[in-house]
């Protein structure tokens, strides 16, 4: 039994269909094979996310290997005709690009669910992992036995995963939702449906009375109809950690998932800033890093490895990291605003202005306004920062402006009274920025424009 564990990734299936429309379908099976694989104890899968940065591109199998870190890769096509389904998959191994095995399928569309199940245990006995005997069998969860609702949510998550805006998450909820019309006990479909309201809640895509109680009802449904399905305790444990700020029972929902499925990169990033904030930077560290083992391409996951390097005062690292999410897709406004507010902290403040104003142009919302209102306000640029607060309260005729965004601009300019009774609201309505106030205090804080104020304010967390 080999004590190095087996390592895979699953590339995008290629779609041969003459519909592009099956897009969707071919990207969905593909997810549905990585997280199959990924309840596999020993088997170290890379995740979605960093699989489909390949997707459209004709690479060597070794350079993707070198890329991914991984021993072995699954690639195959996918086309639909009529009520057929074509699949043909082969593996390869990365060190040398040597086939290992291969095959095709053919089946009624019907079938698509032992088609997955089939492959999976192909390369499983194709790569011999060692932890499971020669003849590895695997349970395989069905999360519904419905066709049509199976390839709703892979609709869903299509859009889900897009991590581009509000109109994208509203299409991926309206076909979750269109998933359980079929499929009422569905429970993955509304675990989904949680991850949407949370992510565009805590993004100012909607106010909280309006995604909350949403994202509360969905994470509860879905527990109550499957407790052993890791996203649904990923998505319970963030509400309890961003919304509820109740570290205990968000530390139980963390443990829960990661033993439902360790294999999660997008839950070893959420429990790396749950380390970082209940003061253990080093345990941080190590859950970051094997966020970002298992998904080296991932946006949110090197976004949110940078607030672990925040956090734990290692400011260049996250200006590093900063520039990784800038190379990775320049597009992304969120790599440009860790550069800028890291640059904030080392004052070097005409760099900080230059990837503020980028981040700014690409998302003109209440997080990047901020950041540039604070950057104005610590450089001494005074009327900047209040042409900010004007830009600010018009943008709240129509959007979501968090409190904390209007508070620690007045802060920046030390007007403290008007600072202090906005972070007091922001803490009223658990707006997400507050659990980083002492670390924004230490940083932003100091000299002139503290006040005791702002120390007591983070003890009303709690």
């Amino acid at each position: 039994m080999s004590s190095v564990p087996v390592s895979i990734a699953v590339l995008p299936f290629v779609n041969l269909s003459n519909d592009p429309e099956e897009e969707y379908f071919s990207d969905g099976v593909t997810e549905e094979i990585i997280n199959v694989l990924s309840r596999v104890p020993g088997l170290q899968v890379a995740g979605r996310t960093s699989s489909f940065t390949f997707k459209g591109k004709s690479q060597d199998a070794q350079w993707v290997g070198g890329q991914l870190q991984v021993g072995h890769i699954l690639e195959g096509s996918l086309q639909t005709s009529g009520s057929r389904l074509h699949i043909t998959a082969k593996l390869l191994k990365t060190a040398d690009g040597a086939q290992v095995w291969s095959e095709k399928y053919d089946r009624a569309l019907e079938d698509i669910f032992d088609v997955q199940e089939e492959i999976a245990q192909a390369i499983l006995g194709a790569v011999k992992i060692e932890l499971l005997g020669e003849e590895p069998v695997i349970a395989f969860k069905r999360y519904t036995h419905h066709k049509e609702a199976y390839q709703l949510y892979l609709r869903a998550r299509f859009y889900h995963n897009k991590f581009g805006g509000s109109d994208d998450y509203h299409k991926a909820i309206g076909y979750f939702r269109e998933a359980l019309a079929i499929d009422p006990s569905y429970a993955i479909a509304y675990s989904g449906i949680a991850s949407c309201y949370l992510n565009m809640w805590f993004y100012r895509h909607l106010p909280a009375e309006k995604a909350l109680p949403l994202m509360k009802e969905a994470t509860e449904q879905a527990l109550a109809l499957d407790n052993a399905i890791a996203e649904s305790y990923l998505a319970l444990a963030r509400m309890q950690m961003l919304y509820e700020w109740d570290f205990t029972a968000a530390s139980a929902s963390f443990q829960k998932a990661l033993e439902l499925n360790w294999n999660t990169a997008d839950l070893h990033g959420q429990y790396a800033l749950y380390l970082a904030l209940t003061d253990r930077p080093a345990e941080a560290g190590q859950e970051a890093a094997q966020a970002l083992a298992l998904e080296p391409f991932s946006l949110i996951n090197n976004f949110y490895a940078a607030y672990v390097y925040w956090i734990s005062e290692r400011f260049d690292l996250a200006v590093e990291q900063g520039r990784k999410l800038v190379a990775l897709d320049p597009s992304f406004w969120g790599g440009h605003m860790l550069i800028g507010l890291n640059l904030i902290t080392l004052k070097q403040y005409p760099a900080a202005q230059d990837a503020l104003e980028t981040a700014l142009e690409i998302n003109y919302n209440g997080i990047t306004l901020s950041a540039c209102g604070v950057l104005f306000g610590l450089s001494g640029e005074t009327e900047s920062a209040g042409d900010i607060l004007t830009q600010m309260a018009s943008l709240g005729k129509t959007s979501v402006v968090a409190n904390y965004d209007l508070g620690i601009v007045n802060a920046s300019i030390g007007k403290k009274e008007v600072a202090v009774n906005y972070f007091r609201a922001a803490i009223d309505k658990h707006e997400p920025p507050m659990l980083f106030f002492k670390y924004i205090i230490r940083d932003w804080l100091s000299g002139n424009l503290y006040d005791d104020r702002y120390e007591s304010l983070i003890n009303l967390r709690h």
